[in-house]
């Protein structure tokens, strides 16, 4: 077995292999060649850093890495049914975070499935500790939208660039997938700022597909964080009444119960793991 760099492959196969690894997956994450390519351009996923495991001319596994100032994030790592048991996962993990080291990068961050043992086991043998969990939230079309817990003031729209402005100056640590350099390269991301009457003010921006919502991200800046949280989302859903939409790697905190009160519902749960190095 040898580890090679991922740019020595293409999307194709790339494709192939990683949706091999998830054959049976306890989430399933299907992938074509243009989610791929869209993967790795929106996360900063550097192929030339992310690591392909290959064996009498097979890909046994594959680990990508996003790359960003002063730190890294490890990504769709798997190991294909046929290469399983082998130490694989753990020949990845090693070339990943030796390339981390190579760029003196201070901090590789990544998720786990609550309840993928086996990777966790992985991670911890690595030196990743846990930072906290996050949900993945969905809300099905045409789901019930009771009435905001808030009377409503004011809705402002926002634009892509508003949006990002505003993402800018959250107050909590974003997770990869939401940081402000993920929503930079997304196209067209929408925004609504929402004040209430007992002076609430909470905004959300999101990605509107013809089918789906995405990317969507709810902040609050004053008022009850739930009915703030809750009304927020009561006018996006007003406005995007026929599409089913996903909240990622949403904070298990004091904003979720006004989630719940959208309608959404929590449908599985990551682990966020760093490992700090010290040059």
């Amino acid at each position: 077995m040898e580890i090679l760099s991922a740019d020595r492959f293409t999307f194709e196969e790339l494709t192939e292999a990683y949706n091999q690894t998830r054959v049976d997956y306890m989430v399933p994450m299907p992938m074509n060649v243009a989610k791929l390519r869209e993967y790795v351009r929106v996360h900063d996923v550097s192929l030339v850093h992310s690591a392909v495991a290959v064996g009498d001319d097979l890909m046994l596994g594959l680990g990508m890495l996003g790359v960003r100032e002063g730190r890294c994030w490890i990504t769709r790592l798997g190991v294909l049914p046929y290469g399983r048991r082998l130490g694989i996962g753990t020949a990845l993990m090693t070339a990943l975070t030796e390339q981390a080291a190579t760029h003196k990068l201070s901090q590789i961050w990544l998720e786990v499935i609550l309840g993928n043992d086996p990777a966790h086991r992985l991670f911890h043998r690595f030196g990743f500790v846990e930072t906290r969990e996050l949900i993945i939230a969905r809300r099905p079309p045409l789901a019930d939208n009771p009435p905001p817990p808030c009377q409503i003031d004011r809705v402002t729209t926002l634009d892509h660039e508003e949006a990002i402005i505003l993402l800018s100056h959250r107050a909590k640590r974003a997770n990869w997938l939401n940081e402000t350099e993920t929503m930079q390269n997304v196209h067209n991301l929408s925004g609504l700022l929402i004040e209430t009457s007992d002076g609430g003010r909470g905004w959300v921006t999101y990605h509107a597909g013809l089918l789906q919502l995405t990317r969507i991200i709810v902040e609050v800046v004053t008022g009850d964080p739930a009915n703030v949280t809750a009304t927020v989302l009561h006018v996006l859903h007003q406005r995007h009444k026929r599409q089913d939409a996903i909240a990622e790697n949403v904070f298990d905190d004091e904003q979720w119960p006004g989630f719940e009160r959208a309608g959404y519902f929590d449908s599985f749960r990551r682990i966020e793991m760093v490992k700090e190095v010290e040059y």
